[in-house]
């Protein structure tokens, strides 16, 4: 990823994600993210785990 795709990749995980997840528990972010994985096996593997991280970290720095 590019510079610019790695700030719009955060820019819409903090307008469209973080306002659901904000409230819940970690084990429900992660059953969400390996739900839509399962529905979704074209995803790279691994994008998951860096969306999930991704979420923490904005998560718990705001």
């Amino acid at each position: 990823m590019t510079q610019e795709e790695i700030k719009e990749f955060k820019k819409t995980i903090e307008r469209t994600i973080l306002p659901i997840v904000k409230n819940m528990p970690e084990d429900q972010i992660k059953e969400i993210i390996a739900l839509v994985e399962r529905e979704h096996p074209e995803l790279p593997k691994g994008y998951g785990y860096m969306l999930y991280e991704q979420i923490l970290i904005m998560k718990y720095n705001k």
